[in-house]
């Protein structure tokens, strides 16, 4: 009887073993995928900021590293530097130094131009030198905050001319860290200051942005939205990480974790009813004194659910309100009244009337300086190669004429090895000139260098400084900064413009894009073509306008947004459309089939495309992206760009592969399918590309979530070998069950 109960115990445990490995929650489903931020750590590697193992020789050096640390931390007491230095010296001495003796260096720290230590280094691999920082350190001082850590290497003794072979070596790690104790408090809530605090340079840990709106918007919310979205693109250059829910799209996770800017109509933003806001929500309305039914409100304030945390209420009492105050949002320079927090918005004037009727050419001057530009004093400084940037912005439509230039103004310093010294300059990285620098060019001088109109692009453009500077010896001085060269904001650009015809059908091309959707600098040619009730398109879109909005530089931006189905004559003729869905539930798509490179069959997500030597069919349940560039049927001077795809999945593809420049630089012709980053273009027109597609099945809408909300998980399709495996298991057990019965009998009978 015992072997008996044993035997059965046996079995269980065997069942439960194989059972656990089968059917435990952790194998059948997925990990749910986070993309919130999490809580940021106090420990700082150099890493984590941006830089890798640098190597310092003697007998001076000087290295950097500049970044930003979120301005709502409140250093605490007691935050060090762990600089870990792997120093040696070679040398021809019969004596040389052994590790852990001194290396005859010394390293000099300096973190916001106070100095916090001089180092005396030792022979060794990776030694960890441990450096007190004290608060007052902590405060930036470079006029964009970020933080500036130096270190200078002193290694003099390689200048001792009694040894031949005489160089110190040390390479900055790094895992070196910064240890920072620091709590948040509240930001300041300025809009004046926008982007800040949503936005901060260069920042060690950003922060999402999260645009909320509305569970059903309306079309001019929707547009709003966008034009929010936009203007966010343009006040940060596209480097805020952001993206739209719709608000019942917000987990508590997202409320805590994130800033956020909530749009829409008083009457939709119940979830602002306990927030502290300067004017805040009664009655489902907001009422600071004196505002008009149909007026725009801008407010600020801190998050309830963070205090670290802020968030930006763009809203009015009705649809006229909430489209003016997005649109005096991207006109920046905001207005506030009494309270920093608080802008009330009575008129937006149209930018058909304040931008349109100007000539574009005078929105950028013949003459324009690096002041004019936005540009302080750059100066370069120290041994080596180093560069600044400029960027100036031409409006499609106009090129640069004969008799361009660039007149540069600066001064250098008088104790450069000029053989070996001098500026170069580039136009969109082709090279347009160099500069001897010299004892005049000490005193500040103007030099003319002529550039070619070809150069000259639409949109936006980069001029890179390029300095050299060399001292006349290595021992020469022993303040690496005494090199230097300063570009002064006196220097000009001399770019008069001719308007020139817009080719539509250049622009025809996905390698075009984002032209020619960007061709008015306030985007009113443009507009977005959204399926009613599909957040997860209008999230695609908004990334879409986001990125617009870093080539948008007209006053205030005016891109419009129909729903399909509803898309008004004024809209359909004298825009050019950006259609975002799934082709099957969208009118317009079916409107066009065919006009489209590629069309789709009636209630199938799967497009036809013909005149191809090879076809391809893929699984029904496959998540493909498409993008169609095509003519506008009705006003051939107009275009319209399909952002499709077989799922919600498909569609983010397709218009990740508009936004992210590394995936957009492979576009070309007038289709592409989009297999996660596997990307397939096709010219229709001439017949050049990847292929046919099969019309296969039907492919099923399946809900997707947008990145910036938490996925919910579904449990894994269940592999094919797990039946086999059961039944096996389930013959093991019977087997060992009959086994022990027989042989209880046995032993019963035995005795």
């Amino acid at each position: 009887m015992k072997k008996l109960i044993y035997s059965i115990f046996s079995a269980l445990a065997l069942a439960g073993l194989f059972g656990g490995a089968l059917f435990s929650p952790a194998a059948a489903a997925p990990q749910v995928h986070d993309l919130t931020l999490q809580a940021a750590p106090t420990a700082l590697s150099f890493a984590m900021l941006g830089r890798n193992d640098t190597l310092m020789r003697g007998p001076y050096s000087t290295t950097n590293l500049r970044f930003s640390l979120p301005a709502n931390w409140a250093f605490q007491d007691g935050g060090s530097l762990n600089l870990i230095l792997t120093a040696g010296l070679a040398t021809d001495a019969a004596s040389p130094v052994s590790e852990g003796q001194p290396v005859g260096a010394s390293m000099s720290v300096t973190l916001n131009k106070k100095l916090i230590a001089v180092i005396s280094l030792v022979v060794g691999t990776n030694v960890a030198y441990e450096i007190p920082i004290q608060k007052d350190a902590l405060i930036p001082t470079l006029s964009d905050g970020r933080h500036d850590l130096e270190l200078f290497l002193d290694a003099s003794t390689d200048c001792d001319t009694e040894n031949s072979l005489h160089q110190t070596l040390v390479m900055v790690s790094s895992a070196s860290q910064f240890v920072l104790p620091y709590v948040e408090q509240a930001p300041v809530v300025d809009l004046t200051k926008l982007p800040q605090p949503i936005y901060q340079r260069d920042s060690a840990f950003p922060v999402n942005a999260i645009l909320v709106v509305p569970d059903q918007p309306s079309e001019q919310e929707m547009q709003a939205a966008l034009i929010v979205a936009a203007s966010f693109g343009r006040l940060t250059g596209g480097k805020l990480p952001f993206s739209l829910l719709s608000s019942s799209q917000v987990t508590q996770k997202i409320l805590t974790d994130s800033n956020l800017v909530f749009l829409g109509k008083a009457s939709t933003l119940s979830r602002l009813q306990d927030v502290d806001l300067p004017a805040p929500l009664l009655d489902n309305a907001f009422n600071p004194q004196g505002i008009q039914a149909d007026d725009g409100i801008m407010q600020m304030a801190v998050s309830p659910w963070n205090n670290g945390r802020s968030i930006v209420v763009v809203s009015g009492n009705t649809d006229a309100g909430v489209v003016k105050a997005a649109q005096a949002l991207s006109y920046g320079n905001i207005q506030t009244v009494s309270n920093s927090n608080l802008a009330v918005v009575t008129d937006v004037a149209p930018p058909s009337i304040a931008d349109e009727n100007i000539d574009p050419a005078a929105l950028a001057p013949a003459t324009r300086t690096f002041k004019d530009l936005g540009y302080d004093v750059a100066t370069i400084a120290g041994a080596g190669r180093s560069d600044t940037l400029v960027e100036f912005y031409v409006t499609p439509g106009f090129v640069a004429s004969d008799g361009s230039y660039l007149d540069l103004v600066f001064n250098n310093s008088a104790l450069l090895d000029f053989d070996r010294s001098g500026l170069t300059v580039f136009l969109n990285e082709k090279l347009i000139g160099g500069l001897r620098l010299s004892d005049e060019t000490a005193a500040t001088v103007t030099q003319r260098l002529n550039i070619s109109p070809s150069l000259v692009l639409p949109g936006t453009n980069q001029l890179r400084i390029q300095a050299d500077l060399a001292a006349h010896t290595q021992c020469s001085l022993a303040n690496a900064t005494d090199l230097w060269v300063s570009i002064l904001p006196e220097s000009s650009l001399h770019l008069p413009l001719q308007q020139t015809p817009i080719d539509s059908s250049n622009l025809q091309n996905l390698s075009a894009y984002p032209y020619p959707f960007v061709n008015m600098p306030t985007l009113s040619n443009t507009a977005f073509i959204l399926s009613e009730n599909d957040p997860a398109s209008w999230a695609v879109a908004s990334q879409i306008a986001y990125g617009f909005g870093n080539q948008a530089h007209g006053s205030i931006l005016d891109l419009a947004v129909a729903y399909d189905g509803a898309v008004t004559d004024e809209i359909r003729n004298n825009r050019d459309l950006i259609v975002v869905g799934l082709p099957m539930e969208l009118k317009l798509i079916a409107e066009l089939k065919d006009s489209l490179p590629a069309p789709f069959e009636a209630g199938k997500n799967t497009p036809v495309i013909t005149n191809q030597q090879v076809t391809y069919r893929f699984a029904p349940e496959a998540s493909l992206g498409y993008l169609q560039l095509l003519a506008v049927p009705w006003n051939p001077s107009r275009t319209v760009l399909a952002v499709l795809g077989s799922t919600h999945a498909g569609i983010q593809m397709a218009g990740n592969t508009l936004t992210d420049p590394g995936l957009r630089d492979r576009l070309t012709g007038n289709f592409a399918l989009i297999n996660a980053e596997n990307i397939s273009v096709v010219d229709t027109r001439t017949g050049f590309g990847l292929g046919g597609i099969a019309a296969g099945p039907e492919v099923a809408s399946q809900a997707v979530v947008p990145e910036s909300a938490p996925a919910s998980t579904t449990p894994a399709a269940r592999p094919g070998w797990i039946l086999p495996v059961v039944i096996l298991l389930a013959i093991s057990i019977v087997g060992v069950l009959v086994f022990a019965l027989i042989s209880g009998r046995r032993e019963s009978a035995k005795s």
